[in-house]
């Protein structure tokens, strides 16, 4: 029996942030989307019962589940990962407390007493990192053996500590994986049942990257790969036959098989589903370039799409020291958000952020406990937040009480509720703002050649603001902007990501040696999506390579056009190199011969899923008048609040106005004009 025969027409993007967990489903027979939203849980795997369960949705009319969680980083942030031992090669076992020596700049940058990251909050400690004799050379060839005996010892030793979970990475094993492996196999003998992680996950070049990214997946693996199976067997356990897709951070989707012989490549999934919608809207709109903003409880994250492409990067810092080397979307976050605290700064003036209530106790005005102000309390004094349409009617507003709390805080800078609630508003757009700045103008992009789209059902309530902050004339609010991250799961495709390093030159004389190396990662992820029973008829192939010039230390990633390499693609791609470097650098090198280090293949398979339902709701959009205290100043005036799922297309709200919708509201400043168009995409423009 086929999934339609049994009446599996459903699905569902499932995103879980550290406030509240948002899902988005969609009918394949009649395109009707359901949308909801529910507090977040400590076992995240009940609250993605409980998001299914809000609209209503069983398990057994699901035919797809598409997954963000936040079940790595939150172990990381925390510290709460396994206990993780490491093997390294001898006298590198200290690789990561030392690092590439880079000090973040701030109050601490004198201190002599300052500690690095993973010195002060190790995820492997000392007494649990070993080195071990044996050594390879650059092109991997073996110069001393592996010492057997040595990495047996460290492995009882490791066991003795309790230690469940353990790193293997070894100088050069990213062109050598033999003593990786013979590692792995004898700390398996010794340790069975324990995560197991190596350089096979992704066998590139940077020493103390490549042993960051290993050390962490061991240090997440055993929770990650914990939760996906109790996951699984909880859906299983109600009759789910479908399929479940894990949001991967390059973009794509990845199959339960692979997603958990990969657990670090998760680490914010959700962000990263956020910004494989805003492509996916840019490439439907009229807008290729678009400065996004997903506005949740506790941060804000940031990313810039030219030209309709995913912005992609091939590191990524956590904190100062612990850098990751990856394929990854190029998201960056800041830590402030709707639940966002209004407290002092070092300084004495008033901040929002980084500290936020979560979803326990929450803003005051959830009346959960909370008694320190947030930016939601903030909105709701302002009356940009109505009481009774607040999270879809689901959360009561106590007005009142967040008032109140404004008062109290604001006595300290002799600030009324409303003047302080207006401050923090003021604030938190100006440092969302920054933000934006940091990964568009600092980079030499143009803002006025970029509309802001937000999201998060945050977003919308502040994007007008940072869009004049910014310059930005047009701002575009996506239909289910609350759960555009859980659309966006919905929406990506099947991703699968690999990379080798091969340290050769880009040579004509070379150009077989390239060519093989990009032929057998692709026959590789062939031949293991075939394994799972994947479809990959469909199945193209995206390049990229790695290069540098010959004596620098760093690399740079520049994608290719498809086509093998031969020496005659090699003649083009050294000049655009070049180009690539000059556009990147100011300057270029072309006396200098180029080197290959890496080459990488992603894998994708489109997924098609149905078209949405895009007729307006009936009834008459025009709902009430509220008092709203327009952020900036301290007078109230009477603004109309509009149904937005109820908004004919074209027809015009001017501003001051609130546009609500079912979890998320969009404040139309004085001298603009919203509009839906005819995707149901809410444009917000000047005034004529």
């Amino acid at each position: 029996m086929t999934q339609s025969e049994r009446g599996a027409d459903w699905i569902v993007g499932i995103d879980v942030g550290g406030t509240f967990t948002d899902i988005i489903g969609l009918h394949q027979g009649t395109g009707e989307i359901r949308d909801g939203k529910v507090l977040s849980t400590v076992e995240q795997e009940v609250g993605v019962l409980e998001a299914l369960a809000a609209i209503d949705v069983a398990v057994p009319e699901v035919a797809e589940i598409v997954h963000g969680h936040t079940v790595g980083i939150n172990a990381l942030l925390s510290r709460t990962g396994a206990h993780t031992g490491l093997i390294a090669t001898g006298g590198h076992r200290d690789l990561l407390d030392i690092g590439r020596m880079h000090r973040e700049f701030g109050d601490r940058f004198y201190d002599p007493t300052w500690l690095r990251p993973h010195q002060e909050r190790p995820i492997v400690r000392r007494e649990s990192r070993f080195g071990v004799p044996g050594r390879l050379r650059y092109d991997g060839s073996e110069l001393l053996a592996l010492d057997e005996d040595a990495v047996r010892r460290a492995a009882r030793e490791l066991g003795e500590q309790g230690a469940r979970s353990v790193a293997v990475c070894l100088m050069n094993s990213y062109i050598n994986t033999d003593h990786e492996r013979r590692a792995a196999e004898i700390v398996a003998e010794e340790l069975p049942g324990a995560y197991i992680q190596t350089s096979a996950l992704y066998p590139v070049t940077r020493e103390h990257e490549r042993t960051t990214t290993v050390a962490l997946d061991a240090y997440v693996g055993p929770a990650v790969v914990g939760y996906l199976e109790r996951l699984m067997a909880r859906l299983s356990e109600q009759d789910y036959r479908g399929t479940l897709w894990i949001m991967m951070m390059n973009g794509g989707v990845s199959t339960f098989a692979d997603a958990s012989r990969a657990p670090v490549f998760q680490l914010v999934s959700g962000p990263v589903g956020g910004v494989s919608g805003s492509v996916k809207l840019a490439n439907e709109s009229s807008a290729p370039n678009l400065l996004t903003i997903d506005v949740g409880g506790t941060s804000t994250d940031v990313a810039a799409i030219r030209g309709g492409k995913t912005p992609l990067t091939d590191t990524w810092t956590l904190e100062t020291g612990l850098t990751l080397t990856m394929p990854l979307v190029d998201v960056e976050s800041i830590g402030s958000g709707a639940g966002s605290l209004i407290r002092p700064s070092a300084l004495g003036a008033v901040a929002v952020g980084p500290a936020s209530a979560g979803s326990n106790p929450g803003p005051v005005c959830y009346q959960r406990g909370g008694v320190e102000p947030t930016l939601t309390d903030a909105c709701a004094a302002l009356g940009i937040l109505a009481p009774d349409l607040f999270a879809n009617g689901a959360i009561q507003l106590d007005v009142d009480s967040a008032v109140e709390a404004l008062r109290t805080t604001g006595k300290q800078w002799g600030m009324s509720a409303i003047e302080l609630a207006s401050a923090a508003y003021e604030i938190a757009c100006q440092d969302i703002a920054a933000k934006v700045r940091s990964i568009s103008v600092y980079r030499g992009l143009d803002v006025r050649e970029f509309a802001l789209q937000p999201s998060g059902s945050a977003g919308p309530m502040l994007a007008d603001r940072v869009g004049q902050i910014l310059g930005l004339d047009k701002v575009i609010v996506p239909r289910s902007p609350g759960q555009f991250s859980a659309l966006g799961l919905l929406r990506s495709d099947l991703m699968v990501t690999r990379a080798q390093s091969i340290m050769t030159p880009l040579a004509p004389d070379r150009a077989d040696a390239v060519e093989a190396a990009f032929t057998a990662l692709q026959d590789s992820i062939r031949t293991d999506l075939q394994a799972q029973g994947i479809d990959v008829s469909r199945l193209r192939f995206e390049r990229a390579v790695f290069a540098m010039y010959r004596g620098q230390t760093w690399d740079n990633r520049l994608p290719i056009a498809g086509g093998a390499v031969t020496a005659e693609r090699v003649g083009e791609l050294i000049p655009a190199f070049h180009e690539f470097y000059q556009e990147s650098y100011g300057f270029a090198a072309p006396e200098i011969p180029v080197v290959v280090s890496t080459v990488e293949v992603t894998a994708v398979i489109p997924r098609e899923i149905g078209a949405a339902d895009r007729t307006p709701d009936e009834g008459d959009a025009f709902l009430r008048t509220t008092t709203l205290t327009v952020p900036g100043t301290t007078e109230s005036v009477e603004a109309p609040i509009y149904v937005r799922e109820r908004l004919a297309p074209h027809r015009p709200v001017s501003g001051p106005a609130l546009i609500a919708e079912k979890f998320a509201t969009t404040l139309v400043l004085p001298g603009r004009v919203a509009q839906v168009d005819d995707d149901l995409n809410l444009i917000i423009e000047p005034q004529a």
